[in-house]
């Protein structure tokens, strides 16, 4: 009965001191100044770079940035910000 205890006290333990999942954000930005077809990439390395960033698809086409990122590690700001510093000027949509 005691190593029941003892294990159900360690697994709480565990449970409670695992942090919860911070909410993740996906949003769009409008990127200007995409002049050739290697240029999302280029976006793409920079927001990437911002830490709190999971993902990043840059479309070409559309002049756009769908990023979805964990909204206590970083904002739309800093993640158009990088963008911004590399010569894109990001937008949120």
């Amino acid at each position: 009965m005691s190593k029941f205890l003892a294990t159900g006290a360690v697994m709480a333990f565990l449970f409670a001191a695992v942090p919860a999942h911070a909410e993740t954000t996906t949003a769009t930005l409008t990127v200007d100044k995409m002049s050739c077809v290697t240029c999302p990439l280029t976006v793409r390395k920079a927001m990437e770079r911002v830490a709190g960033v999971i993902k990043v698809d840059v479309d070409y086409d559309s002049k756009t940035a769908t990023v979805t990122f964990d909204d206590e590690q970083t904002s739309i700001d800093e993640i158009a910000n990088a963008s911004t510093e590399i010569g894109y000027p990001a937008t949120p949509k």
